[in-house]
C-alpha cells in the first residue's frame, strides 16, 4: 500500500502565462510475488527429504550399535560368569592342597619352601578370584547400564 501528495510551482518569463501550480495526490496498491525462483523451492524440498532420511539412517545405525554393543557386552558377561565359577573351583582346588601340604610339614615330610609355594598358590587363586568377580560385575554394570535399567537400582 503505497500514497503520495505532490506540489509543483513553475515560473515562467514569458508567454500567457506567468507561472504553473499543480496540486496532486496519489495512492496505490502494489502487489508483488515470484514467478520464478531459480528451483529454490525445489531444492530446499529435495534438502530437507535427503536431511530426513539422513536421521532415519543416522538412527537406525544408533539402534544397531546399541545392539551390537549389548550382545558383546553380553557375550563378556557369560565368559566372565564361566571364569568366575572355573576361579572358584581352582581356589577350592589351591585350598585342598594347600591343606594337604600343611598335613605333610607338620609330619615332616614337606619342606618350608614347598609349604611357601602352596601358600602362595592359594593366594594368587583368590587373587585371580576376586578379580574375576569384579570383571563379572563391572560387565553386570554395564549391561544394565545399556538396557536403560541403571535408575531403577537407585530406588
Amino acid at each position: 500500500l503505497n500514497a503520495g501528495y505532490g506540489y509543483t510551482r513553475n515560473m515562467y518569463g514569458a508567454g500567457n502565462y506567468d507561472h504553473q501550480q499543480n496540486w496532486g495526490l496519489n495512492y496505490g496498491i502494489t502487489v508483488g510475488f515470484n514467478l520464478f525462483d531459480g528451483f529454490n523451492k525445489s531444492r530446499r524440498q529435495k534438502n530437507a527429504r535427503i536431511e530426513i532420511q539422513n536421521r532415519e539412517l543416522e538412527f537406525e545405525q544408533l539402534q544397531l550399535s546399541v545392539k551390537t554393543e549389548f550382545v558383546n557386552m553380553w557375550m563378556a558377561y557369560q565368559n566372565n560368569l564361566d571364569l568366575l565359577n572355573l576361579e572358584r573351583e581352582n581356589v577350592q582346588t589351591a585350598h585342598d592342597n594347600y591343606e594337604i601340604a600343611m598335613e605333610r610339614y607338620k609330619l615332616g615330610d614337606l619342606a618350608g619352601i614347598e609349604l611357601r609355594e602352596a601358600q602362595n598358590s592359594l593366594l594368587e587363586a583368590e587373587e585371580r578370584l576376586v578379580q574375576a568377580e569384579y570383571s563379572t560385575k563391572i560387565c553386570e554394570i554395564s549391561l544394565i547400564q545399556i538396557s536403560g535399567q541403571a535408575l531403577t537400582y537407585l530406588d
